[in-house]
This record gives C-alpha cells, sequence and structure tokens, in this order.
C-alpha cells in the first residue's frame, strides 16, 4: 500500500523556523514515519521568496533533510486533474462566498496532486495535511464524488501540529 503525504502552505508557516518545538515535531514525526511530505509546486512557490537578503525559508531546511520534497508538476492534460482542480476551486469558493477564479490555485493543486497520484496508481492512500478546513473537507468531497473516498484522508493542520507537540512525539 503506498501512503502520499501532501502538504500545504499553511502547515509550514504554522511549524515556523527549524529552531521552533513545533517545527521539530513534525520532523520528529516525518523521521519516526518514513514519511515524506510532498508539496504541489505551487505550495513551495507560495513558501519561497527570491530575495538574498531574506534567510533560506524553512520549507527549504525539511527538504535538505529529505522529509519534504516538492512534486513535479502537475499534467493538466489528464481530465481527472483538471476537474478536481475545477472542482476544489468551486467547493472553496461556495464555502467561502467567494469567485471561484479568485481561489488560490495552490489550494487546488493540493487535491489535484491526489487525484493525479490516485489515479495514476503510484498512490492508494492520500493524506492531506492543511490548516484551511474548507480545502480539507473540499478535498475529501471532490475525490470522493471521483471514486476515490475510502482513499483520501483530511489532516487538521492546526491539531495534526498541537497534538504532536502536546504528545512529545
Amino acid at each position: 500500500m503506498s501512503r502520499l503525504h501532501i502538504a500545504d502552505t499553511g502547515l509550514f508557516v504554522a511549524m515556523g523556523q527549524p529552531s521552533n518545538s513545533r517545527y521539530q515535531a513534525v520532523r520528529r514525526f516525518a523521521r519516526r514515519n518514513d514519511i515524506t511530505f510532498v508539496l504541489p509546486e505551487r505550495v513551495y512557490e507560495e513558501l519561497t521568496i527570491d530575495d538574498p537578503d531574506v534567510e533560506a525559508p524553512p520549507v527549504d531546511a525539511a527538504v535538505d533533510e529529505g522529509w519534504a520534497t516538492i512534486a513535479a508538476p502537475l499534467e493538466f492534460s489528464k481530465p481527472i486533474v483538471s476537474r478536481v482542480m475545477d472542482g476544489i476551486q468551486r467547493y472553496i469558493a461556495n464555502a467561502d462566498d467567494r469567485p471561484a477564479d479568485e481561489v488560490e490555485r495552490a489550494d487546488a493543486a493540493l487535491a489535484a496532486l491526489a487525484a493525479q497520484r490516485l489515479s495514476a496508481g503510484t498512490a492508494t492512500e492520500v493524506y492531506i495535511y492543511t490548516t484551511d478546513i474548507a480545502v480539507g473537507e473540499g478535498a475529501e468531497t471532490v475525490l470522493s464524488s471521483e471514486g476515490y473516498g475510502d482513499s483520501v484522508t483530511y489532516v487538521n493542520g492546526f491539531r495534526f501540529i498541537k497534538d504532536l507537540v502536546a504528545g512529545n512525539n
């Protein structure tokens, strides 16, 4: 059984810097459980700044340490990827009462990456770690409509970190 752990921008923002206990708890969890968090390109782009005066972002430390990686570009030529991307944008737009074209594409990319990997058979279980409830619930709903309901789990990023820190994992 192949598990895919997809992380969003909010998870890394909530973890803070590598010296932070939240960051260290997530790193320990990943290492102990042999997990590599996968970030869609759009998420990575949100987390990084191309400015020589800015310290390396924490996500780069995670990538360098091997417990996070950046996914290959989404394959929009695959109909399921485009459908899921559009579906999640509509879901979030409805949940937040705003136009779908104002929804960050990085949010929709989480579910699109899950759909791409599930449909290709390179993942049989997907865990989406996000601090945005609408994104997590939307991913589960949209991917369920594509037949992957039993394969996708939304993990509330804030609760995940809080539980790790409280448990000193």
